[in-house]
């Protein structure tokens, strides 16, 4: 079988690369990347030591895809943050994000390959999310009481309306969910769609508006200043990309069983924590030090943990648990401090 994993040098797409070829050494693994994301670079050498093909290229420029062959694509990349749109390359944001994934589907098509999207949680409303009713305890929001759809005892499912504002970030991920759904109806292309929340663990290269677990872990390590924005209650459950890898691993090999289905893929309840609570273990396991309390961010959500029910009917569940995904990326930081101080600004 031949892999191709765009965004293949960034935390989810060169982690995915390098376990698939350790477990299918007889896998060819091509990963494709324009070295945007500081830090991805470093991945190259990892690369070179599996006998992972790597392309230089940019998703946005088909002509960058037209000669490349597979039968498989995994759909990584994607300028994943929630404030690119706002403060940043919007243009950017949306070609790459929007235009990039047409070009996959186009190139896809073209080999009658598989694609594996990935998605994200940002495509819920903001203002849905945050006007649902919590409670507030010393050091998080938890579910209160709700009737809307969608929100569960578990967290929130596949059924959450999609009516309102979710950040253009978020609102490219939806835009490109509908085109692959028009593609699989349109042209009988294979598809799956995992709409991932927050994803962590070793070799993340972190920042503040994305990768926040990595980041954090990295911030104490160096003694770099920190900012909480708002109360440090936000909740997020943390999926180790040890579990996402195990879950794409099993629909590759039974794609049968998840094709034409979009799914809510994250760590759930049991994974799950506040800033406050991250920032409190960060000072248990590394050291003490203080940081800096803001007025809320825009675009900032209370409150976001998957309920995995749908998926859970494959088979797959998330094994990891959170103080695991921390410590792991705790010791890879370690190992690596000297390349990494540089890139944890």
């Amino acid at each position: 079988m031949k892999i191709l994993i765009t965004g293949g040098a960034g935390f989810v797409g060169s982690s995915i690369a390098v376990k698939l070829k350790t477990k299918y050494p007889n896998y060819q693994i091509v990963v494709f990347d324009n070295l945007r994301r500081r830090g991805s670079e470093l991945n190259l050498k990892e690369f070179k030591k599996y006998d992972i093909e790597f392309i230089h290229g940019d998703i946005r420029n088909m002509d960058d895809l037209n000669t490349l062959s597979f039968d498989l694509l995994i759909e990584a990349s994607a300028e994943a943050s929630v404030l690119a749109g706002m403060n940043g390359d919007r243009k950017y944001l949306i070609d790459t994000n929007l235009g990039g994934l047409i070009n996959s589907l186009e190139i896809s098509l073209k080999n009658r390959a598989k694609i594996i999207f990935l998605s994200t949680s940002r495509v819920y409303p903001v203002d849905l999310i945050n006007s649902l009713d919590y409670k507030e305890s010393d050091t998080r929001y938890e579910m209160g009481q709700n009737d809307t759809e969608g929100v569960t005892k578990e967290g929130f499912s596949e059924n959450l309306p999609l009516k309102g504002y979710r950040t253009l970030y978020g609102a490219t991920k939806l835009s490109s969910e509908l085109i692959i759904n028009e593609y699989v109806n349109m042209f009988s292309l294979d598809a799956v769609i995992n709409r991932c929340g927050v994803i962590a663990g070793a070799g993340q290269f972190g920042k503040a508006d994305q990768g926040i677990v990595a980041f954090w872990v990295a911030s104490y390590f160096f003694d770099k200043p920190l900012t909480i924005f708002g109360n440090g209650k936000q909740v997020r459950d943390i999926l180790n990309i040890n579990d996402l890898f195990d879950l794409i691993d099993l629909q590759i090999h039974n794609f049968t069983l998840f094709n034409k289905e979009t799914f809510n893929v994250g760590g759930g309840l049991n994974s799950s924590l506040s800033l406050i609570e991250l920032d409190r273990f960060c000072k248990k396991v590394i050291k003490d030090k203080s940081v800096l309390f803001k007025e809320n961010r825009e675009l900032d959500i209370k409150y976001y943990i998957t309920d995995n029910g749908k998926i859970s009917k494959s088979g797959w569940k998330p094994k990891r648990d959170i103080k695991d995904t921390i410590m792991e990326t705790l010791e890879w930081i370690e190992d690596n401090q000297e390349e990494l101080k540089w890139i944890f600004v």
